[in-house]
């Protein structure tokens, strides 16, 4: 349960591999919060999403023993951390009150991109010509899909492409605390630090009244949505942090864009949202840059281990 710093060269392909597999559970979670931002304020679903994550926390690292080191080694840094994914959430949730999932996870898609610009500002890594293509294709994919209206959704449209900032210093913390804490304590102290802030901001913005509707108590199934939440977070954050302590945040920051492919088929599931042929070809492009990021990373792999030449 340790997130160890990536040896040199890093097992990569295994780091897209769980990169890959939580991109493909993570809307679950944001199909759940739809649901719930129909009866709540997207702020109260946030803070719950949470408190979910910190009691599951919590508990795991009670039953596996680490009860007493669920702080890591500089928990301002990993609060810092918590911040930037409490303050995704809260951004993402309140695009999702009034946007179709597949629309706003589409806008959020410039995460990635971003995340590729400031990798070698912030964490000194290298950035390949293929790989700037392949968050290219990917994103021309979302474009696609999208196909951009301000018009129709108005302001509203800006806050998934807020939270693609927030989303991309996430994962630069994400990355420079690799190694540091447990999974477990990791996720304790960000789950701790988005509490906190959200309860916070909560309690103040429904004291002034200025949420859009009433704070209330979940009712029936809203619990359980709630529970399901919280393990959901717990376990696609925890495969991310593992990801990003086996790989480069550039080499994967292609692979968030299939995220997608399980956002529109839990729309079509859920919401009734069915993709035209358009969409389907964006997701084709997606795809197909991130399969081709990991024959590149194969090829790299084999042409290391090589001996030189005599």
């Amino acid at each position: 349960m340790t997130a160890s710093s990536p040896p040199p060269g890093g097992d990569i392909v295994r780091g897209i591999a769980i990169m890959t597999a939580a991109m493909l559970i993570v809307p679950s979670m944001d199909v759940l919060a739809k649901l719930l931002t129909r009866s709540m304020p997207a702020m109260e679903v946030a803070f719950a999403r949470f408190v979910g994550q910190l009691l599951v926390s919590g508990l795991v690292g009670i039953a596996i023993g680490e009860g007493r080191r669920l702080i890591p080694p500089r928990p301002a840094a990993h609060f810092v951390r918590g911040l930037f994914l409490a303050a995704t959430s809260l951004l993402f949730f309140s695009a999702l009150a009034s946007m179709p999932l597949t629309d706003a996870l589409a806008i959020a898609f410039a995460e990635p991109m971003i995340l590729t610009a400031v990798s070698p500002i912030f964490l000194g890594e290298t950035v390949g010509w293929r790989r700037w293509s392949a968050c290219g294709v990917g994103f021309l994919g979302t474009l696609i899909i999208l196909r951009p209206s301000f018009e129709q959704f108005g302001a509203t449209a800006l806050l998934p492409l807020a939270a693609a900032f927030t989303f991309a210093g996430y994962h630069v913390m994400t990355r420079k605390l690799a190694g540091e804490g447990s999974l477990t304590a990791v996720q304790f102290t960000t789950a701790l630090s988005g509490t906190v802030a959200l309860g916070v901001a909560l309690t103040a913005t429904a004291s002034a009244g200025l949420l859009d509707r009433p704070v209330v108590w979940p009712q029936g199934g809203g619990w359980a949505i709630f529970v399901g939440i919280g393990v959901l977070s717990f376990l696609t954050h925890g495969m991310i942090v593992t990801a990003f302590g086996h790989a480069p945040a550039a080499v994967l920051a292609p692979f968030g864009y299939l995220e997608i492919v399980s956002a529109t088929t839990l729309s079509i599931l859920v919401f009734g949202d069915v993709p035209d042929a358009p969409t389907i070809a964006g997701i084709g492009l997606i795809v197909a840059s991130g399969l081709y990021i990991v024959h590149r990373e194969r090829v790299r792999g084999r042409s290391r281990e090589l001996p030189p030449a005599a």
